[in-house]
């Protein structure tokens, strides 16, 4: 029989973050796209990735793969919130609008 490894709560809470991190990223984005403070959904969920990898790679030191996920979820989060901010920085600087 094959011993399966336990995950830590470090690990499992690196993934709940990733994955809120990813949701409020994209509900600040869109859904509050009509109100000036869109941007406190979009910081809020680049915190919380910035978070989900400092705990992923915690989680990975003490052999949880959990904490692999946790991290590919805040790094996506992260290149998302960059290619975002590419893209909409030049039109916002022409329209005043951010």
């Amino acid at each position: 029989m094959v011993k399966e490894k336990e995950h830590t709560n470090v690990g499992i809470a690196s993934i709940i973050l990733g994955i809120l991190g990813l949701i409020l990223y994209f509900i600040g984005l869109f859904f509050y796209s009509f109100v000036d403070n869109r941007l406190y959904g979009m910081i809020s969920g680049i915190i919380l990735s910035i978070v989900a990898i400092i705990l992923g790679y915690l989680a990975k030191k003490q052999g949880d793969n959990y904490g692999t996920y946790g991290i590919y979820l805040g790094v996506l989060v992260i290149i998302i919130a960059l290619i975002t901010v590419l893209l909409i920085t030049p039109t916002s600087v022409e329209t005043g609008y951010y």
